[in-house]
Formats: structure tokens, sequence, C-alpha cells
């Protein structure tokens, strides 16, 4: 079995993008049905597809994978007790996994330079 947290992930940053699963599938390299197969969690994604993802939605594999990335001085959320107060659990994590995506980027872009 797929790992269903990378597959959720591909699903959220494709969504944010608006790109449909055709497109997404086609940048990989894929057909339509192995995509979907990918994002119901029934299909592993390879290195290679891991990488090109990374490039695709401008984060890094390990943020894919669901690694935490330690960014040092990243100007980030540092201080966020309280303002979570009456959101949901899902809210907060929709919030904490956003925090991860925008590191994500910005790792990404630096490592460029």
């Amino acid at each position: 079995m797929a790992d269903s947290k990378l597959a959720n992930k591909i699903i959220n940053l494709r969504e944010r993008k608006d790109m449909k699963q055709s497109e997404l599938a086609r940048r990989l390299g894929l057909d339509k049905s192995s995509m979907s197969k990918i994002e119901n969690g029934t299909r592993k994604v390879s290195s290679d597809e891991l990488n090109k993802l990374a490039d695709i939605f401008e984060v890094t594999a390990d943020y894919l994978l669901g690694r935490k990335v330690d960014l040092g001085d990243v100007p980030v959320a540092a201080h966020i007790d309280g303002e979570f107060d009456g959101l949901t659990e899902e809210e907060r994590q929709e919030i904490m996994d956003y925090i991860e995506f925008k590191k994500a980027q910005y790792k990404k872009r630096h490592e460029k330079d």
C-alpha cells in the first residue's frame, strides 16, 4: 500500500494550483489511471516521480514525505499560542500544513542560490 499522507499532499497541492489530475499526470509522464492510483494511495511514487512532484509544486521532497524541515532562522509564525482558539482540529492542522508548505517552498528557493 502506498503512503496516504503523500497522496493527500499531492491532491492538496494540485488543487491549490487549480490543476487537473490529467495535467499533473501529463507533466509527470504518466497516464491518468496511474495518477489516479497514486492519489487513491494504491500506487507508490518512484523517487524520480517524487523529485518531479517537488519541482512542479516548488516544494521539497521532504515536505512531500511529511518530514520536518529545520530551517533555523526562516521567518515563519514562531509563536501562535492563542491564535488557534475557536478552531477545529482540522482547521489547526490545515494551518500547520500551510506553514510547512511555505517553509518547504522557502527552502526549495534558497537551495538554488
